[in-house]
């Protein structure tokens, strides 16, 4: 994806922290958080490419599904983790979401 992301002209806010849930097993798998850090930039790095069109207003999904159907081959990757976390809004709905009500 482009490094001119719609965001780079924009200051920086630091946004509350959100609880998050996490077990942990015995099994020798990475870290909730790295694993979740890593899938949280996907899906950011998902909402910011312009390409895809605009993301407010609607899912990841339906994002996704739109950009799959004009032929701009969004990562799979993006689609199993919206439907693997499909009842948690961090991951079903797009970067803005919060800022849905200020407009």
């Amino acid at each position: 994806m482009s490094s001119n992301l719609i965001t780079s002209s924009f200051k920086k806010v630091k946004q509350q922290q959100r609880n998050v849930k996490c077990e942990r097993g015995s099994s020798p798998q990475p870290s909730c958080s790295k694993t979740e850090d890593r899938d949280m930039k996907m899906l950011k790095d998902f909402d910011l490419y312009w390409v895809f069109g605009p993301s407010m207003g609607i899912s990841r999904l339906e994002r996704w599904n739109r950009a799959e159907k004009h032929g701009l081959n969004p990562s799979p990757e993006v689609k199993q983790l919206v439907l693997a976390h499909e009842g948690d809004e961090r991951y079903t709905q797009c970067l803005w979401n919060d800022y849905k009500n200020i407009m």
